[in-house]
């Protein structure tokens, strides 16, 4: 019996639509570096319009201001690029960016992006430099480093590459032992930076003193930095006595009570290096003398009246922000220690189990064995 032919099924069809490319998830990311330079840039313009006479500072930055423009301008255009690609489907269908090369031009871009941000941030905030002459320039370089860096840790999620959280999702320490380090780090070569540059003696010690508190801080966050990921483990296994090394290992009493030290030397750092007069006391530094007098580009009053001796300059550095990013994420050190303790504890238990139930199958199959052996030698 035949079916009606409006009951007969017809083999379905190859769809003839064509098949697009998605958009670029990371549209939103692109946008922020986008602004984050364009404030960058713009705000640069503004500096250059004011007359040198006006600022309270030496010209560190004069001699190359204008190659200052161009970290801006590159990461603002090249974002847009992008994007202008990604949201028009004709030119998206034929150049897919985030997929050329599987994906990997893309990542090299962005690879790229945050070693330029990383050589404009520091030639931008070293000490002296353009931007502290207006905190849109300040902040906003640190910005696109971090838009930067934020990027290319979304491409590296999408592409299954070690990204942020992978790195230091080992225990709830880790995060506040990285900002730590990279935190002393700036408050180190800020302060051997200021040094070359610094007119009064007490700021000269006060940059010491921030070498100092950098280098330390860096060490000891370096240490349990490398405990998170076993290296120093590792190294101590040949040794004897391994054992009875565990307990420097993160988590423990000896983590605890290094984080309060840490506290207790950032809280010295602080009090040193931000009060009146120190090299960390302001972001944008201070530049003065004892007449009220502002010097010209040779150092000079103009004329008739005071001495060059009479002048004094701070320049702004990175150090206020760096010392107080240290400070807080030591403290955070100290106040997850004892959920990261927790979280070590239940792991060196499962670790423990899983020792004892290797052990006794082990045994189990030399009991089976050894029955075997008795059964072959009794026939």
């Amino acid at each position: 019996m035949t079916m009606p032919s409006s009951q007969t099924q017809s083999p379905p069809q190859p769809s003839s639509s064509p098949t697009f490319a998605e958009h670029n998830k990371k549209w939103k990311a692109y946008l922020l570096l986008s602004t984050t330079s364009l404030v960058n840039f713009v705000s640069l313009i503004d500096v250059f319009d004011i007359p040198f006479q006006s600022l309270f500072r030496t010209p560190t930055y004069t001699q190359h201001s204008h190659i200052n423009l161009m970290f801006g301008v590159v990461t603002f255009l090249t974002p847009l690029f992008i994007l202008f690609f990604d949201f028009v489907s004709c030119l998206r269908n034929k150049f897919d960016f985030a997929t050329l090369w599987d994906g990997k031009l893309e990542g090299y871009t962005l690879l790229v992006h945050v070693l330029w941000w990383t050589f404009g941030t520091a030639f931008m905030t070293k000490a002296g430099g353009i931007a502290y002459e207006a905190l849109n320039v300040y902040f906003s370089s640190w910005a696109s480093l971090f838009s930067s860096i934020h990027l290319l840790d979304l491409w590296g999620g999408e592409k299954d590459v070690l990204t942020i959280r992978e790195l230091t999702r080992l225990s709830i320490t880790l995060p506040a032992w990285w900002a730590v380090f990279w935190s002393s780090i700036v408050t180190f070569a800020s302060a051997a930076d200021a040094i070359r540059i610094v007119q009064t003696p007490s700021a000269k010690k006060s940059c010491e003193f921030a070498v100092a508190v950098g280098v330390i801080s860096a060490i000891v966050s370096a240490f349990f930095i490398l405990q998170h990921y076993e290296f120093l483990t590792c190294c101590c296994r040949c040794c004897e006595g391994f054992e009875t090394m565990k307990w420097l290992s993160y988590g423990g009493w000896f983590e605890l009570a290094c984080s309060l030290l840490v506290n207790l030397w950032f809280i010295i750092g602080v009090d040193q290096l931000t009060s009146a007069g120190q090299i960390s006391s302001t972001i944008t530094g201070e530049g003065k003398s004892a007449f009220g007098i502002l010097w010209d580009d040779e150092g000079k009053d103009g004329g008739d009246g005071d001495e060059v001796a009479n002048f004094y300059y701070i320049p702004g550095t990175n150090i206020y922000m760096s010392i107080w990013i240290g400070f807080i994420s030591s403290v955070l050190v100290t106040v997850r220690w004892k959920e990261a303790r927790a979280i070590k504890f239940a792991e060196t238990r499962r670790e423990e189990g899983d020792r004892d139930v290797d052990v006794n199958v082990e045994n189990v199959l030399d009991d089976e064995d050894g029955d075997k052996e008795e059964e072959e030698e009794e026939e």
